[in-house]
């Protein structure tokens, strides 16, 4: 069965994708894709490897995990930046 965003979305708030989901990067008109979908919920995958990911703010998949406290253990991409220029680090600083 062919799912449609929506349905993605609430599956990734819901920790429901299954474990070879690879479609990270599909995105709402806000360009809110289904990693920052499951980075608020802390429900992305062990080994995730597309942090970069950026909403048409520029915020990408590791900024929203740091702010919503749901960076994984051994986290390695401190660096990042958005499009105001503030790391990843710099993020889970404030919050």
């Amino acid at each position: 069965m062919e799912m449609n965003y929506q349905d993605l979305a609430r599956a990734a708030r819901n920790g429901e994708l299954p474990d070879d989901f690879d479609q990270w990067s599909l995105a709402d008109k806000d360009g809110w894709t289904l990693a920052h979908t499951a980075a608020v919920h802390g429900h992305l995958p062990e080994g995730f490897d597309q942090w970069g990911l950026k909403d048409k703010t520029g915020k990408t998949a590791a900024h929203i995990a740091a702010i919503y406290g749901n960076l994984p253990e051994g986290f390695n991409q401190w660096d990042l930046k958005d499009n105001a220029g503030l790391s990843v680090r710099e993020v889970k600083r404030i919050n």
